[in-house]
């Protein structure tokens, strides 16, 4: 019995060892091996426009060869109180693709457009501030104010979203599937 016990012991011990073993050498080589140059992480943004809005996003970019443009994927949640059941929050998702060039070597910026009567650019601004403090600046620019009266009156003011402030209380008990719209 004393055996047993004592092979037991002895067992369980190598298996830590070993595994303790492994989760070094493997923590040593993420230390050691930095993470890709060409792939880019912004892992959180929330509006810091509309502190109260619950609008996160997160994205993910890979830079082109001459580190001059880069493309980004983003993944965008939100969550919005039902008008229906007050203590239910609807939650969305979005994905959206977006390419950016190299504004100086902290800021990048995308334009999109122009688009409609207006001639609206879509101006996204990412500002990198180190690690995974980014923030992103969207604004619409009207190119064409005299094309109609709606055009004069379009509302431009940016918004921000940050790496600050991300944590939000909830103003609801439950969450559920949002609807999807186009």
């Amino acid at each position: 019995m004393t055996i047993r016990f004592a092979w037991r012991t002895f067992t369980v011990a190598a298996l830590v060892m070993l595994v303790f073993s492994i989760w070094r050498q493997s923590s040593l080589a993420q230390i050691a091996t930095p993470a890709s140059p060409s792939h880019v992480v912004i892992p959180f943004l929330a509006n810091a426009t509309k502190p109260m809005d619950l609008d996160f996003e997160g994205g993910e970019c890979e830079l082109d060869t001459s580190r001059d443009t880069m493309t980004c994927t983003f993944q965008q949640v939100f969550l919005t109180t039902s008008p229906i059941a007050p203590d239910t929050c609807l939650i969305t998702t979005n994905r959206y693709e977006r390419a950016f060039r190299r504004d100086t070597a902290s800021r990048w910026v995308s334009t999109e457009g122009p688009e409609g009567v207006c001639g609206l650019l879509d101006v996204a601004t990412l500002q990198d501030d180190g690690g995974v403090r980014w923030t992103m600046e969207t604004r619409k620019v009207v190119t064409k104010k005299d094309a109609s009266s709606t055009c004069q009156s379009y509302d431009t003011q940016p918004e921000t979203l940050s790496w600050q402030n991300i944590r939000r209380p909830l103003p609801c008990k439950f969450v559920q599937p949002g609807g999807l719209s186009r």
